[in-house]
């Protein structure tokens, strides 16, 4: 474990997470860049003393962070057994994906509409989009999907719906997870920013039905191309 974990502590930026001051939060960025990344295997035990000294803090605020993603579901704590890494099956991850549709379904309506009246307020899905196209050129996926994160992430801010915002923060270390999980190339680089740049244009038109339509398609995109992803969910 201690030879993969280390090539997490690295991507704790990664995630890009909202309010992540705390120490806590930071170890808990680390840990899901690191099951992201696959250097966390699930099932995987965690074991604090090593996790504690790779991040170089004490293990006060690294116990938080288990905590934290222990209630998030993301790990998983059994009597004898420690405190393991949660499996991310086909079932879990259309859950997730199913979940963050719902969410987001919601942020399109008020975004759109704002988007509509004030054009100026797509400048930050505007670079975003720019960054995430940088990066897939150099296949730097970690990148990609830090600025995928955040262009959903910008979409539920700027719906003003502070309930669906909240949600969606409780569930972006999970879709984090899936991000690095999903089969990425550099054929789906060349598709990353024409995707995002559809989304923006029909905020921009105000366009609720399309989208509605759109971001699921966006969101399954990948699920679809595996049928038995799909029927894993049924």
């Amino acid at each position: 474990m201690l030879k993969r974990a280390q090539s997490a502590v690295p991507a704790i930026p990664a995630l890009s997470m909202a309010r992540a001051q705390s120490l806590a939060e930071q170890a808990a960025n680390a840990i899901v860049a690191g099951i992201s990344a696959g250097a966390l295997r699930p099932g995987e035990r965690i074991i604090e003393t090593e996790l504690a000294s790779l991040l170089n803090m004490s293990r006060v605020p690294l116990r938080e962070a288990l905590k934290i993603l222990e209630a998030q579901g993301i790990l998983e704590s059994f009597p004898h057994r420690g405190t393991r890494v949660a499996t991310f099956d086909d079932v879990r991850v259309n859950q997730i994906c199913l979940a963050r549709i719902a969410l987001e379904r919601l942020a399109l309506v008020d975004a759109a509409s704002i988007c509509k009246r004030d054009p100026a307020v797509l400048a930050r899905l505007d670079q975003i989009i720019i960054d995430m196209e940088r990066s897939a050129e150099r296949l730097e996926w970690i990148e990609v999907s830090k600025a995928d994160l955040s262009f959903h992430r910008e979409i539920c801010r700027l719906s003003g719906n502070a309930i669906v915002a909240t949600l969606w923060e409780a569930l972006a270390r999970h879709v984090f997870i899936v991000f690095g999980h999903e089969i990425r190339d550099e054929r789906d680089a060349k598709i990353m920013g024409p995707q995002h740049r559809r989304l923006r244009d029909l905020l921009a038109k105000g366009d609720v039905e399309k989208l509605q339509r759109e971001i699921e398609n966006h969101i399954l995109r990948l699920r679809r191309q595996r049928p038995d992803a799909v029927r894993a969910s049924r």
